[in-house]
């Protein structure tokens, strides 16, 4: 995992616009992993749903999230992302627009089956994409940069929606943000062509290891689970630590622009041995803060645990799926992390839910803490069976 002394754009076979189409389609595929607890919240608050309802709601999302980039992960190589990210763009718009007026729960369950299998199929799209360049961590974290910009903005015009027309207006936002998305996608190539195939990466014994991907697949699962768990009831929990819905959107304003902060740093870091030294540390502080979060002693302790684990997550999420673009050129490997990131999280929250049913978060606090350290144990053991000189040239 070697860096390089190029300057910070992607190299390789994706090119200055394809990368505005790539940046695109990332901000559309994260738009509820950052903005999904405004809607968890006015779903609560128009439906009356309990936090387990609430839960099961997003697990829907991503376990069709996870089932779509599984679906994908065989077609890497040879996948055509323009096409695949349009198609994908539309079902997320149809999906977020017609969930502003369902008011069947069945309904709103199956609109989350098509909006999660749009945000599965987008999020693979930008993984391939990134898995193309040469430097796939630079990649990932120069996209994350646009992406930090985007939500910034509406984290704060997401609250004047909700305020304005509720349910509606929380959805038909997250509709409109996909549909203004949309036409920038056309800027990523048709082509389905991927970097000349290198060499696997082989054990400081010289041998090949099949041991890599399995490695990396559960410090995602892991670390994902953890860092996550407490996630979709996050305005909840600020609520009943004293935050209003605006004070909560400038938070998360706030936590995206340390997000962008940090998508710098390691923009500019790149694949380097001291971006991966910086995993463990990075894990363990999560760990610290998921209790923090889950559990609002006051407004000042939520605040800080919510910026520290929403801020490392642009720096631990986008090294670990650069590992996996580096382990697998053609981007299969990191589409199946992410995928089993939706699997872990769809696994998670809905334990989540019920073990806060009764509006405390402590013992998920704990869980997510647990999962963290075990991340960062993986994470460690993974320094000793991979060399760093085993990444990309």
């Amino acid at each position: 995992m070697t860096s390089t002394n190029k300057p910070c754009a992607l190299e390789g076979n994706v090119g200055r616009w394809e990368w505005v189409g790539i940046s695109a389609a990332d901000c559309a595929a994260h738009s509820m992993n950052s903005l999904g607890p405004f809607a968890v919240s006015a779903l609560m608050a128009d439906l009356h749903l309990n936090t387990f309802q609430a839960g099961v709601w997003s697990t829907f999302e991503m376990l069709a999230y996870a089932g779509a980039m599984f679906g994908i992960s065989p077609w890497a190589a040879r996948l055509r992302l323009r096409r695949v990210a349009l198609v994908a763009g539309v079902m997320v718009v149809i999906a977020q627009g017609a969930s502003a007026i369902m008011t069947s729960y069945a309904g709103l369950l199956a609109l989350r089956l098509l909006a999660g299998s749009g945000l599965g199929m987008l999020n693979a799209v930008v993984n391939i994409g990134s898995a193309r360049s040469r430097s796939p961590t630079r990649s990932l974290s120069l996209v994350m940069i646009v992406q930090t910009a985007v939500f910034t903005t509406s984290s704060l015009l997401l609250p004047q929606a909700a305020a304005f027309g509720g349910r509606t207006g929380v959805f038909g936002f997250l509709a409109l943000l996909v549909m203004l998305l949309l036409p920038l996608m056309r800027f990523m190539t048709s082509r389905s062509d991927i970097l000349p195939s290198r060499p696997v990466p082989v054990t400081q014994s010289g041998e090949r290891s099949c041991h890599h991907p399995r490695f990396i697949i559960a410090v995602v699962v892991f670390y994902t689970s953890g860092s996550l768990a407490i996630w979709p009831f996050s305005a909840y929990v600020g609520h009943v630590a004293g935050l209003t819905d605006t004070a909560f959107g400038w938070l998360a304003a706030i936590a995206n622009i340390g997000g962008l902060a940090v998508c710098i740093a390691g923009s500019l870091l790149g694949d380097g041995r001291i971006a991966f030294r910086l995993l463990v540390p990075a894990i363990f502080l999560t760990a610290l803060a998921c209790v923090g979060q889950a559990v609002p002693w006051n407004i000042l302790a939520f605040c800080a645990a919510f910026l520290i684990n929403y801020a490392l997550w642009f720096f631990i999420y986008p090294n670990l799926i650069g590992i996996a673009c580096r382990m697998d050129p053609t981007g299969r490997l990191a589409t199946l992390c992410s995928g089993a990131w939706m699997i872990s999280q769809a696994s998670v929250t809905p334990l989540s839910g019920l073990l806060g049913r009764n509006g405390h978060f402590f013992d998920v606090g704990l869980m997510s803490m647990g999962n963290c350290l075990v991340a960062a144990l993986l994470v460690t053991c993974l320094d000793v069976i991979l060399p760093l000189s085993a990444g990309r040239p």
